[in-house]
């Protein structure tokens, strides 16, 4: 009778480690998550159906009509420089013999590019934000703080400003109680 709880006993514990080295072996040749789906408003067009939602006055929308068409043209003219910087470097870094002067200078000039297109999309947020009400101002930066830093971390409420991607100030330290 006690052979065969000792026996119960080494099957229970064998098929124990079984399991937990094939799990072990599962996980670490799984592959790696995809990258999360794309929100579905990250391309242009929801910007502006967007834009179009904060109850813009007819002058808003006739300004909108305006100015949206040559910024959305730099915006892909710079995008399409950018791609071709990156083919570049790729091909650069290919090489046998990479010449790492040259993929420093590229690196560069992506970098420029990349601060071209930063400078172009704030210059049209801040042109459209002064000719927007202060009601319409505060959705579209909480909308644009959404899409800069995430919406955990950008909220108003400083009990979500943690994490590495934090926007705005820290939140004061508690003062010592008095004595």
């Amino acid at each position: 009778m006690k052979r065969n709880w000792l026996l119960y006993l080494v099957m229970f514990s064998l098929a124990l480690n079984l399991s937990t080295i094939g799990a072990l072996v599962y996980f670490r040749y799984q592959p790696p998550p995809g990258p999360p789906p794309m929100a579905e408003d990250k391309s242009p067009l929801g910007l502006v159906k967007f834009l179009h939602s904060l109850d813009l006055d007819p002058e808003q929308q006739q300004l909108l009509k305006k100015s949206f068409p040559p910024h959305r043209q730099q915006i892909k003219a710079l995008r399409q420089q950018l791609h071709q910087q990156r083919q570049q470097l790729y091909e650069l870094i290919n090489q046998p013999q990479p010449n790492e002067a040259d993929i420093a200078a590229q690196i560069t000039a992506i970098n420029n590019i990349q601060n071209a297109l930063e400078q172009e999309m704030a210059s049209f947020l801040l042109a459209i934000k002064r000719n927007l009400r202060p009601d319409q101002q505060e959705l579209l930066l909480q909308r644009v703080g959404q899409r800069l830093c995430g919406p955990e971390f950008c909220s108003p409420n400083p009990e979500h400003r943690r994490g590495r991607g934090r926007c705005g100030p820290r939140p004061a330290p508690p003062e010592p109680p008095a004595r």
